[in-house]
């Protein structure tokens, strides 16, 4: 019988490693989450998808001793007032009080099972729900944002069922939405507030956001930057391109209001956060069948990610003063006249406001984790998109917030990578989005560590807990 080549038995024994975790319960569970279709329900027909995303994770967790409230909620926004299911999930696993009497401290995770659309499906190398496990990675739409952490979490108290049976010192529950990636108003939030109204209050919060860029455990985040989204309405005058006394082009005073606004240099962030920037993100105007005639109106989407030395109130004048008094060089700009067609809409009743916590026993608690599971240290800070912790520093200010998940690029430790990938598939929202087996296994072993440490920490008097920024109403995510 011919013997196989080194070259194939390298191949082999290589293949067999990146899939050794294939049947490893935090995988499995994953897999499992992946596999519901559960884009955010903003029509009734998606809803029975987000039920059964909601079953799966209530399913896996009364396995380990959780008790479930499911609920439901709706209404509450003019625009969007689409129902939500919810649940929110609690283990009294040991005693409910300390050594001195005192009740053992609360630490809640946040997460959300819905995700966002896969897009076009054919760009995919494999169905976008499909679950499937190739090359030491867990392939499918929100796999890392944020099913992965879920599963991950969940198993990890399994894992630590007898540990705190026997003497834990901390009581452990979850939040899970199934909006998140859209408006957000019947999600988290209120789930917190139906919390608070129950006398309970959650000394710290753990939310499973992806929380590094490459590699699992390089970064914990302690807060985010806001999100304020408006449009710009232009009002034109349609004409013959060719006939500049018949039109009024709308399309200059949009781009010239984007160079202004793209030429102020905020210089607010710090060393946790990055600093405010404007962004146009969506641009209609005109049409590419009709290519003599100049539009009559243009509009176009704008995005602001701003720390929390910013106010969407101050942002939205910001704007308007900004055009209403260009800079010196915009003054003289043959367009500039134009300015005054512009309308300017900040969607401020939608946005995300900014969160920072102090870092104090949980960050503690997960950098040791971190370090002990990984070997590396972590870095704490504020970068990336907003996340359902801003509503845990609004409603439970005296707690304490990190957030910590998987890498928001897909992971990058399977030598089956391909470099072209990198940064273009493979990532949260991107096609083709997936996250390392090992980082999945590794990331429930970083949520064990980080449980039992801050079961460890004394618990301080409340007068002395950190006080994350409060900050004003709900917004969508993202």
């Amino acid at each position: 019988m011919p013997q196989p080549d080194k070259k194939t038995a390298k191949h082999d024994h290589a293949r067999h490693d990146h899939d050794r975790h294939a049947q490893d319960a935090t995988v499995k569970l994953a897999q499992e989450l992946v596999r519901v279709a559960s884009v955010t329900a903003l029509k009734a027909e998606d809803q029975p998808e987000s039920r059964r995303s909601i079953d799966l994770a209530v399913e896996a967790a009364e396995k380990s001793g959780a008790t479930a409230t499911r609920m439901e909620f709706e209404g509450d926004h003019p625009k969007w007032d689409y129902p939500v299911e919810n649940v929110y999930l609690e283990w009294n696993l040991g005693p409910a009080n300390d050594d001195d009497g005192e009740p053992v401290r609360h630490i809640c995770y946040i997460g959300h099972l819905d995700v966002v659309p896969p897009g076009d499906a054919a760009k995919w190398t494999q169905d976008p729900f499909s679950g499937t496990i190739k090359d030491g990675y867990l392939h499918g739409r929100g796999v890392t944002d944020m099913k992965g952490s879920v599963a991950a979490f969940i198993t990890a108290v399994e894992d630590l069922q007898k540990e705190l049976k026997a003497g834990g010192k901390v009581k452990i529950s979850m939040i899970l939405t199934t909006d998140e990636e859209w408006a957000a108003v019947n999600g988290t939030n209120k789930v917190l507030q139906w919390l608070k109204q129950k006398g309970e209050a959650p000394d710290a919060f753990i939310v499973g956001e992806p929380s590094s860029q490459d590699e699992l455990g390089s970064h914990i985040k302690i807060g985010r930057r806001g999100s304020l989204v408006g449009t710009f309405n232009v009002a034109g005058v349609q004409g013959h391109a060719a006939y500049q006394e018949l039109f009024e082009n709308p399309n200059r005073a949009l781009a010239l209001a984007i160079a202004i606004l793209n030429s102020h240099e905020w210089k607010d962030g710090n060393e946790h956060f990055p600093n405010t920037n404007f962004e146009a993100v969506a641009l209609k105007s005109g049409d590419f069948n009709a290519s003599a005639i100049i539009p009559g109106k243009a509009e176009m989407m704008w995005n602001i990610r701003f720390t929390p030395d910013q106010t969407p109130d101050g942002l939205e004048k910001w704007i308007k003063d900004a055009l209403a008094n260009p800079p010196d060089w915009a003054k003289n700009h043959p367009d500039a006249p134009l300015l005054k067609n512009i309308t300017v809409t900040a969607n401020k009743d939608t946005a995300s406001v900014p969160y920072y916590s102090e870092p104090a026993d949980l960050a503690l608690s997960a950098q040791k984790a971190v370090k002990t599971v990984l070997g590396k240290d972590a870095e704490l800070d504020g970068s990336g998109g907003t996340t359902d912790g801003r509503f845990a520093a609004q409603v439970f200010p005296k707690a304490e917030i990190i957030e910590l998940g998987l890498p928001e690029r897909g992971g990058i430790a399977c030598e089956k990578h391909k470099p072209e990938d990198y940064l273009s598939r493979g990532g949260m929202h991107q096609i083709d989005e997936r996250a390392a087996l090992d980082d999945l296994v590794n990331l429930r072993e970083i949520f064990k560590e980080t449980v039992k440490n801050y079961g460890q920490q004394q618990r301080k008097p409340a007068s002395k807990r950190p006080a994350p920024q409060p900050g004003p109403a709900p917004g969508g995510a993202g």
